[in-house]
């Protein structure tokens, strides 16, 4: 199997070489374009800000990708942790103004947070669309054994932020007086800018529950494993089907398509919901135990 080579070998991008800094005429491309190359030129105070030049070089080297679509499947898994970074600043940043009560820039930010993990869904979703099934599994079989995406420090990191989150959004409750998160979700709360962050932080999970889902469904799209397969005669086919690149079944996804951060907030929804259908109500000493169990 070949290898994508390791950072720091080499000038990572052809077109950060010296010469081609000044160039901008036609030149012959890798993988047999021709037209004019990309070329950055020199020092400018946009580049002092944005900082692309630096940003580039964690591409992979052109004409060492294992095939010309690598370049978007890595640029759209490096825009995702660049999203995933930011999020865990702004998710932290959340949490420490839910500590002051500072509840509309806690909302605000953890909206923003939203946002951004909605661009990683489209992202995701570029991937499946963009990167037809033959070239994924061409550039699928240049990566290293044993990578797996559990290993994303960004998504690694989120996981850790969430909990934070919530730890401080519990401890707004309880100085708020707050006894349960249905009282944030019902109409008319007294508790109204505490009560926007818990709906913000519902909107956060569902996108990050959109993401596990779109990932499961390019999982099956570009390998199979869907659980409908698993009752068909010779399922699994001659190859025991598809397995990670840890060598573990892609059924282990299933757990993790339908993992949720806050899932007593999705537990609120419904008690809500079966309260406003008219099921029985809880009493509140009722109410108070299930919220705490």
């Amino acid at each position: 199997m070949r290898s994508i080579p390791a950072y720091g070998e080499t000038e990572r991008n052809v077109h950060m070489a010296s010469d081609c800094h000044a160039s901008g005429g036609e030149g012959q491309h890798e993988h047999g374009m021709s037209g004019p190359v990309f070329t950055v030129g020199g020092p400018t105070a946009y580049d002092d800000v944005v900082r692309f030049t630096a940003a580039v070089r964690a591409l992979h080297p052109l004409p060492e990708m294992p095939h010309p679509d690598f370049l978007l499947f890595q640029t759209l898994h490096l825009t995702a942790e660049l999203l995933w970074y930011n999020m865990h600043f702004d998710i932290v940043r959340a949490a420490d103004d839910l500590g002051r009560r500072d509840y509309r820039s806690a909302h605000r930010l953890v909206r923003r947070a939203t946002e951004l993990q909605r661009l990683t869904v489209t992202h995701l979703n570029q991937v499946r669309s963009g990167i037809p099934q033959t070239e994924f599994l061409q550039i699928r079989a240049s990566l290293p054994d044993g990578g797996s995406g559990l290993d994303s420090p960004g998504m690694r990191n989120l996981q850790k932020a969430c909990r934070h989150l919530w730890r401080c959004f519990t401890a707004a409750m309880a100085s708020d007086g707050v006894a349960c998160e249905t009282e944030l979700l019902e109409a008319g709360t007294i508790h109204p800018d505490l009560g926007a962050v818990a709906l913000e932080m519902l909107e956060l999970d569902d996108a990050m529950l959109g993401w596990q889902q779109e990932h499961q469904r390019m999982v099956w799209a570009r390998l199979g494993g869907h659980p409908t397969l698993r009752a068909l005669p010779d399922a699994h086919g001659q190859g025991g089907g598809p397995v990670s690149l840890t060598g573990r079944s892609v059924e282990v996804l299933d757990r993790f398509v339908a993992h949720m951060r806050f899932p007593r907030l999705w537990q609120a929804v419904q008690r809500y919901h079966e309260s406003m259908a008219g099921r029985p109500v809880e009493t509140a000493d009722q109410a108070q135990k299930g919220c705490r169990a």
